[in-house]
């Protein structure tokens, strides 16, 4: 694949793709250069080669998945699903335990005490969110790291950004940094890490974190997590019923039609009318059809033949 006048990006992805290991690797590779091909006539033939090589890959990628019968437990990914990362010794496996409220995570003063993946699930109002305590950089799993919605990213000191973004500057995820160990810092010190952030960091995404978190701080961290999945909620409800109190998770803009068709696959086509209650309607009980577009937190009853 010739690089020839293609951006430092592609120039990169290139190299990255030279030296994979993995058909997930070599995927986002593929998508990295793709997306940094230049669209002009002269470089057609490139992109589409670019293009028939990661159908290639795929393809063959899920045909190993079909044929291959793994004896280890694989990590089914949630309606919302982040991952801890950082390096080692940073406290990821004290806020994995904080948020999961166990001790399921091994915590040490040694590094690299965390040499797998850590399941877990936490609340935030209605929903329960999957967090995965990966080991740490740079043995983390760079599949889940690329798959994830968000990247809880946890550092103690600075200059350790730069390092971790050489690791993760392929994943699309949302990131957020968190500053732990917020505990041991002198009131100056904080002082003038916030400034530092706020004069060098400004399009980061930064939360302080302890192990002496409060209530009302970890609510707001959880609000702040909460916020970067591209997910709503839907309550469903039978007609003279009260609604569902556990919420059915969507993609953002979703329609009437995809709630349907998650309750039961062909239900959307024995509809013969539904309401909505809520942020997308004009009014309560609203009737609409099957093309409107749904909100955070609509609530919808359906009659069916």
């Amino acid at each position: 694949m010739a690089s020839t006048n293609q951006s430092p990006f592609y120039q990169r992805a290139e190299q990255e793709f030279l030296e994979a290991k993995t058909d997930e690797e070599r995927i986002a590779c593929l998508d990295i250069m793709i997306k940094e091909c230049p669209k002009h006539k002269s470089s057609e033939n490139m992109l589409k080669n670019l293009k028939i090589r990661q159908k290639k890959i795929k393809d063959g990628l899920e045909r190993k998945k079909k044929s291959r019968k793994s004896s280890k437990l694989g990590i089914k990914k949630a309606d919302m699903q982040c991952v801890l990362l950082g390096l080692p010794n940073t406290g990821k496996s004290t806020i994995f335990n904080i948020l999961t409220n166990t001790k399921q995570a091994l915590v040490s003063p040694h590094p690299y005490s965390t040499y797998t993946t850590n399941l877990g699930t936490f609340n935030y109002e209605d929903v329960q969110i999957q967090i995965i305590d990966d080991a740490p950089i740079p043995n983390h799993n760079k599949s889940i790291i690329n798959s994830a919605d968000t990247l809880l990213i946890v550092i103690d000191d600075l200059q350790q950004i730069q390092k971790i973004e050489r690791h993760i500057w392929k994943s699309t995820s949302k990131k957020i940094y968190i500053y732990n160990k917020e505990d041991i810092l002198s009131e100056l010190e904080e002082r003038r890490l916030k400034a530092n952030l706020q004069s060098k960091f400004k399009k980061i995404n930064f939360v302080f974190f302890s192990k002496n978190i409060n209530k009302i701080h970890l609510r707001q961290f959880k609000k702040m997590l909460f916020d970067t999945f591209p997910i709503i909620r839907i309550y469903t409800k039978e007609p003279g019923k009260k609604a569902s109190i556990d919420p059915m998770i969507l993609k953002q803009s979703s329609k009437v039609k995809v709630a349907a068709e998650k309750i039961l696959k062909g239900f959307s086509k024995n509809i013969t009318q539904t309401k909505i209650w809520g942020p997308s309607s004009k009014f309560r009980g609203q009737s609409v059809g099957v093309n409107h577009i749904l909100k955070d937190k609509d609530v919808v009853e359906f009659k069916a033949k």
